[in-house]
Formats: C-alpha cells, sequence, structure tokens
C-alpha cells in the first residue's frame, strides 16, 4: 500500500481507535520501561526539541522518568521531532505515547515524513489511549530500510495542553498482541515494582495521586424560564412609552464589543458594520462577537482577574496565570456550564501545570480560611472573612459560619515548588480536622448555618459535596452572584454594589429583573451567552447614559418617577481594565507582545524574576480588581506616563519603517482619509467636523506630513476617550 495513502486512510480511524475507557485502578503515576515493550519504541529523551517544554510526572502511566508538555503557551513556536530508521522494510502502525486529560489538546498536528512522502493526521488527547500502557494508534505507513523518517509533533492552531511522551511502531500481528496484552500494564514493565508484602523496615509504596471527581450537573428542584431583552426590560420599568433614545450605531458597535471580546473594532470590522445595511445588524454583531475565540478570552480574563487580584504570591514562587486565562477561556468558549467550571475549581487535584483549573485552590497555597472566604465571595457573593476572628460586626453571623466552610478544606495539601508556580501539586491528607481559633472543638464541614457533613470524612469527598451544593440551581446565591458580575460590567453598576455583597445588610435594586436574569441563567444550564445576550440586545443597554431621573427629559412621566431607571438606563462608562487595554492597542497600532528570556541561575541570584511582557506592562499599569466599585478605580500617573513615552507605543506611533501609521502615510496621499482611518482604527469612529477641521490644520501648518501624523495618532491614543466603554 503506498505510505502516504495509507497514512491518510487509517488516520481517519484515530477518533474510533481511541477509547473513553478509564485506565484500571492499579495504575499509578509510574514510569515503564521502553525496552520492555514490543516494537521500536522512542523516549521523548530521545528527540529534538525546539521551545520550552516542561516535564512533568503528574498523570500516568508515562515512558521512562517523565513526559513533557507545551504549557499551553508559546503556540506555534514549539515541535518535538523524532528521527529514526527501521530495519526491515514494511507497513508499520505509529502509536504515540500520552497522558490523557480535560484540558488537553482536542486536536494536535502530527506529520510523518519517510523520504519524499509525507502525510499528516490529528490527535485528540482529551480522551484515554487505546493501550493501558498510553499509546494510541494514530495511522499505518509503508517504510523502506534506508529511508530516514521523522514524525514531527508541532502546536500550530492549537490552544490546549500538547502532551508528547513518545512514539512507537508496531507491525501487524504486534499490535494484534498489545491490544490484548496490554489491556493492563504488563508485569515487569514499570521501572519501580511495587512491593509485594509489607515487612518492617520496607518502604510504604506511594499511593497513586487522587483523581479529581467528575461534575455531573444536578438539576434544580424548580423549572426556570428564559428571559427575553424586552422582558429584561420591563422588569427595569421601560415600556413602549418611555421613549429612550438609543445610542447611535457606530457607538453601539464600539460599545459591544469591548464588552464582550475585550477589545475596539478592527478596521475592517468597523467599514463591514458601517457597509451593513440591515434592519438586524445589531443583532447580527452581538451574536458574531459571542461566536469569537475573543469572547473566551476577554470573559476568561475577567475573572482571573476577579480571582488573582486577591491571591497572595508565596515566596520565592512567581505565580503564573496564563494556563488558568487559557483553561477559563476555553471553558467560555465551548460553552461548558459555570456551573462546572467552578465544580472543577473547588475539587482540582494534581498540579497546576497538568490541570489548571487547580489554580483557584492551589495558588491559595491550600489556606483552608482563605480558600472558604474567598470562595464564598468571588462565586457566591457572600462575604464571610469578617466572620473569621470574631462574630461579624454589623450582620448576623457568627464565627462558626467561617470555619465551618473552612472546614471543607482542612485535609488539602497543596505543595509548593519555588520558582515554578506550575509544579503547584494539590494533593489530600489523611486526616485532620479544622477547629476555630482558641478551640478545641473540631469543627463539622457546614454550608453557612446550614447542612453539616460528618467529621472523618476524606478531602475529596467533602470539596465534592460543597462543590455540588456551591453550583446547585437551587443554590440562592451562585447564580445571582454571576449575573451580579456581568451587569455590573456591562451596565456600570450592578444590582448590588459592591458586586461581590449579595449577603445580609446590602441593599439590592430591582430584585425582580436580578432573580429573573438568574433564572434565566440556571435555565440555560449555566451558560454565560445566555446572560450577555439578554442584556447587550436590550433597550437598557443600547441606550444614551442618562445621569439621573431628571435627565429622562424625553421620558414618560411614570419613568421620570421611577429613580432606579436612570440606574439601569444606557451603560454607564467603565474605566478598561488591564487586557482590555492591551489588546485595543494591538488593535490600534499592532503592539507586539514581546518578552525576554528568564536569567539563569547565580549565586547571587538564585531565583531570577521571570522577565515581563509587554502585555504583562499595561496589566501592571492599567489592572484593577474588577471586584472593586468604579470609584476606587483611579485613573493614575502611571497611566498617563505609559501612553505618553512607553518605548515600545512610541516605535509604533512612528510613521517611519514597518509600521501601521508608516505604511498608510505612504500609501494614502489624502490627509483626510488618514485622519479618517487614524479615528476609525483608536476610536472606531469617524472625526466630528470639528476634530477633522483642527487635525487637518495641524498637518497643514507643520511643513513635515509624517511627524505631523505621529501627533495625531499620539494625542488619540492618550486621549481618555480611548481607555473607556461609554
Amino acid at each position: 500500500m503506498n505510505a502516504l495513502k495509507a497514512f491518510f486512510l487509517h488516520a481517519t480511524l484515530v477518533a474510533a481507535i481511541l477509547l473513553v475507557t478509564l485506565l484500571p485502578s492499579d495504575v499509578s503515576a509510574q514510569g515503564l520501561d521502553p525496552a520492555k515493550l514490543a516494537g521500536l519504541v522512542i523516549d521523548d529523551t530521545q528527540a529534538e526539541l525546539v521551545g520550552e517544554w516542561l516535564s512533568s510526572t503528574s498523570v500516568g502511566p508515562y515512558l521512562g522518568e517523565s513526559y513533557i508538555h507545551d504549557q499551553a503557551n508559546g503556540k506555534g513556536e514549539k515541535s518535538v521531532k523524532f528521527t529514526f530508521r527501521v530495519k526491515k522494510p514494511g507497513e508499520y502502525h505509529l502509536l504515540i505515547a500520552y497522558s490523557a486529560n480535560g484540558n488537553r489538546e482536542a486536536k494536535v498536528p502530527i506529520t510523518v515524513t519517510s523520504g519524499d512522502q509525507s502525510g499528516t493526521a490529528f490527535l485528540n488527547q482529551k480522551k484515554k489511549p487505546e493501550l493501558a500502557t498510553g499509546f494510541a494508534p494514530v495511522g499505518a505507513f509503508v517504510l523502506a530500510a534506508d529511508s530516514e523518517t521523522t514524525v514531527l509533533i508541532e502546536t500550530t492552531g492549537t490552544t490546549g495542553y500538547v502532551i508528547v511522551d513518545g512514539i512507537r511502531l508496531l507491525t501487524d500481528s504486534e499490535l494484534k498482541t498489545a491490544r490484548t496484552a496490554e489491556k493492563t500494564i504488563p508485569a515487569g514493565v514499570r521501572t519501580v515494582k511495587p512491593a509485594t508484602k509489607k515487612t518492617v523496615g520496607t518502604k510504604k509504596e506511594t499511593p497513586p495521586p487522587p483523581v479529581a471527581p467528575t461534575f455531573v450537573r444536578q438539576p434544580a428542584t424548580k423549572k426556570f424560564a428564559p428571559l427575553s431583552s424586552s422582558d429584561f426590560d420591563r422588569l427595569l420599568g421601560i415600556t413602549e412609552s418611555t421613549n429612550l433614545k438609543l445610542v447611535d450605531d457606530v457607538r453601539f458597535f464600539r460599545r459591544v464589543s469591548l464588552d464582550l471580546v475585550g477589545r475596539q473594532p478592527t478596521l475592517d470590522e468597523y467599514r463591514a458594520f458601517v457597509k451593513d445595511a440591515s434592519a438586524d445588524r445589531r443583532q447580527q454583531t452581538v451574536e458574531r462577537l459571542l461566536a469569537s475565540a475573543d469572547f473566551g478570552k476577554n470573559w476568561g480574563n475577567y475573572w482571573s482577574d476577579v480571582i488573582a487580584m486577591r491571591q497572595p504570591e508565596p515566596q520565592l514562587t512567581f505565580l503564573n496565570y496564563e494556563p488558568f486565562r487559557g483553561w477559563l477561556a476555553e471553558q467560555f468558549n465551548k460553552s461548558a456550564g459555570w456551573d462546572e467550571s467552578v465544580f472543577r475549581m473547588v475539587t482540582a487535584v494534581g498540579k497546576i501545570g497538568d490541570a489548571a483549573e487547580g489554580t483557584f485552590v492551589g495558588f491559595h497555597q491550600g489556606e483552608s480560611n482563605r480558600i472558604a472566604g474567598e470562595l464564598s465571595r468571588v462565586f457566591l457573593g457572600v462575604r464571610i472573612a469578617c466572620a473569621e476572628c470574631h462574630d461579624h460586626p454589623f450582620v448576623n453571623m457568627p464565627q462558626e459560619t467561617f470555619h465551618g466552610m473552612a472546614a471543607f478544606f482542612t485535609r488539602v495539601s497543596v505543595k509548593v515548588e519555588q520558582n515554578e508556580s506550575s509544579r503547584i501539586n494539590i494533593a489530600s491528607a489523611d486526616k485532620g480536622e479544622h477547629k476555630m481559633p482558641g478551640s478545641k472543638e473540631e469543627m463539622k464541614p457546614t454550608i453557612y448555618e446550614g447542612e453539616s457533613l460528618e467529621l472523618g470524612l476524606s478531602d475529596l469527598t467533602r470539596r465534592e459535596k460543597l462543590g455540588y451544593w456551591v453550583v446547585n440551581g437551587d443554590n440562592p446565591f451562585f447564580a445571582r452572584a454571576f449575573v451580579n458580575h456581568i451587569q455590573a460590567r456591562l451596565m456600570g453598576r450592578g444590582f448590588f454594589d459592591p458586586v461581590d455583597d449579595l449577603g445580609e445588610g446590602a441593599t439590592p435594586l430591582l430584585e425582580e429583573a436580578h432573580n429573573a436574569l438568574a433564572e434565566q441563567f440556571i435555565a440555560s444550564n449555566f451558560d454565560a451567552r445566555s446572560v450577555f445576550r439578554t442584556i447587550v440586545n436590550s433597550q437598557a443597554y443600547q441606550a444614551v447614559e442618562r445621569a439621573s431621573p431628571t435627565d429622562l427629559t424625553d421620558a414618560s412621566d411614570s419613568a421620570k418617577d421611577t429613580p432606579q431607571l436612570a440606574v439601569f438606563t444606557g451603560a454607564k462608562p467603565k474605566k478598561l481594565r488591564g487586557d482590555e487595554v492591551f489588546d485595543s492597542l494591538v488593535t490600534a497600532v499592532s503592539l507586539p507582545n514581546t518578552k525576554g528570556k528568564i536569567g539563569k541561575k547565580t549565586e547571587a541570584e538564585r531565583f531570577p524574576i521571570p522577565p515581563k511582557s509587554t502585555r504583562d506592562l499595561v496589566n501592571e499599569a492599567f489592572g484593577y480588581d474588577p471586584s472593586f466599585r468604579d470609584a476606587l478605580v483611579n485613573r493614575t500617573m502611571d497611566q498617563a506616563m505609559f501612553l505618553i513615552n512607553n518605548d515600545q507605543i512610541l516605535k509604533q506611533v512612528n510613521a517611519n519603517g514597518d509600521t501601521v501609521l508608516a505604511r498608510l502615510v505612504k500609501e494614502e496621499s489624502d490627509n483626510q482619509v488618514v485622519v479618517n482611518v487614524l479615528y476609525a482604527r483608536v476610536l472606531a469612529r469617524e472625526p466630528s467636523d470639528r476634530e477633522r477641521a483642527i487635525v487637518l490644520k495641524h498637518v497643514e501648518s507643520l511643513n513635515d506630513r509624517e511627524r505631523a501624523f505621529e501627533d495625531v495618532l499620539w494625542s488619540l491614543l492618550n486621549s481618555a476617550e480611548f481607555t473607556t466603554r461609554h
């Protein structure tokens, strides 16, 4: 059979070959001896690596001492190449070794080249390999004994973790034998043999790593109805007689782009929108943005900031949130329910590098008090931290409430690796109970002042039960906390303010609308898009902002008599978060995200500080805790100075060289067209007649066209409008 034809024929069977069945329960994370497996086996240590790959032993089985992964970053810049020759010509099956997990890549590109023939297949690493030894067949091809063959595994086009452990070549008969013999790991293949008999002085065998519980959605006892945008308007007090004035289409386009995908429209998107004359172009735009990969990226960044801003950094360890942001983005983009995402955060185990969902528990270093307080604040909108040391001073919350929640996490065991946050490992302690400060009484894990668990339960049993309670549709806080965050971000003010305080003593606005939006969220199986779709298609969101009820000059008398209507009419201006500023700079002037290399360890500097990327620097200047009230989010001198004189921004404002401005000025001789393009790129609108006249006058007054337009672009980037969502 022709090699290339055979390769593609067999590659189409990959999805059928990869089985979903679990590995046997006695498989621990031990290395397997490649020399004791049938066929030609090549470990990752014998491959040629391009880019930075991280070694791991978190998920077994694996070949040799470890496997490697791409850390879910540097996509397109990393690859692994195996090179070999076979002793006998003939048809061989290619098998790839990897450890499966839900955070893996579902479409890993694999290119096989032999002589002058080449073929590509894709491997789904989310699914368990067919063989218990960790191998999955990906195709068959004919090889000559005198031809060099290469197997290239790349990260181009991937978003999840790419795992590389080794490759294997088997003949037809060898593969048939392996499918029978390797349903479990054969005796003698492990490089570390388990003890057969426990005797005095024998070292206790390391138990297999814990496995996170699988999420199964628990339906709410009550059926909830979906909520349309018009119904939402009605609950906010908006009727046909309200006569709201809506923003124009172009302003709406910038507003909704920043809110949904975290950046202003590109020039091409702006021009396409302006040309679109369809009556429903606003709704079409909303659906296009919700379907964009940037939607998950933006809101993954948002929730990462909510969590990260109050997570302390351990000594000598720099916390890297990029894998967590990528995991959250994937969850949002594939419409995984928020209930599933939060459940997985609460119950995560293993190394952060292999299970990014463990960031919430792992980066809090397993501190039960800290995790309990932040879980309640972030995911339920209830602040219990004030009751950690004493009864809450302002509401009816005894100290026992806090410590009952902390007891759910008392057996979490987290090992922090110095200078490498991806190696932070979440495991479980065998024993231990939680006690209140100054008390000898062991606290039962208790949900606020409600259901309690018995003492002595395992770590994962506690966390699993708490996780299901937190995300259940019957929980009065979970869905309401999420939609309150979204309402606050989109409209400028949540139903509760501050956004993370829905507990006793907090005063809500328009409670019926809040509850209806939360019920819509539950009815959608906690699909975040349903909440965004309802809000941004409403008249309330699309209206011109009104500062107070007295501004409702063109509204009906009944609307003027509804003071809460003004609060939720028109999206209030919001200061852009750091990631939104960076992504808008990329859109406006193609700002590159450069990053230096980490320094080498020396005696003087044992733990070199990781270099900061351009995105890091922008976030450092413009980032803030999204849970803060707007009054606490100030514009700073650091932000002003960054836009004024940052070297990388100034390079992109240069009208010479390979920049957006240089190409525009060179290709377009009409100054008015250049002005229009710059305003569209930076502010996603046309200049007003007055603005255009001022700019053209400045260009004409200087006897240097390039310098004049540098001034214009620099001024637009430094305007308050550029860093504000209106």
